[in-house]
């Protein structure tokens, strides 16, 4: 469900954060400005922590969809040996490849 609405929350967290720190710049709002400070801090975090944490909303018809032969492929082919990789044994200690 809030993935849904995922952008709407955390815009509207950081327009109250950002209401919140501006109204405690006035003096007329003196009495109160821990509460304006703290409550915008804390709709801040809370923004960042929502962010990270849930998922975007993607509707069905955006979402890649794998192909059967392609898992299939990916399930059946053998490890990739050789290359570079492989020769890093043998290969300069520098990183430096030489023919």
């Amino acid at each position: 469900m809030l993935t849904r609405w995922k952008i709407a929350i955390v815009t509207g967290l950081f327009v109250v954060g950002a209401l919140s720190f501006l109204l405690g710049l006035f003096p007329t709002f003196a009495g109160i400005f821990w509460i304006l400070w703290f409550t915008g801090c804390g709709a801040c975090i809370l923004a960042l922590v929502l962010t990270v944490l849930v998922p975007t909303h993607r509707p069905a018809v955006s979402r890649p969809v794998a192909s059967r032969s392609a898992v299939r492929r990916s399930v059946t082919d053998p490890p990739v040996t050789g290359g570079p990789a492989a020769d890093s044994a043998t290969g300069s200690a520098d990183g430096v490849s030489r023919p």
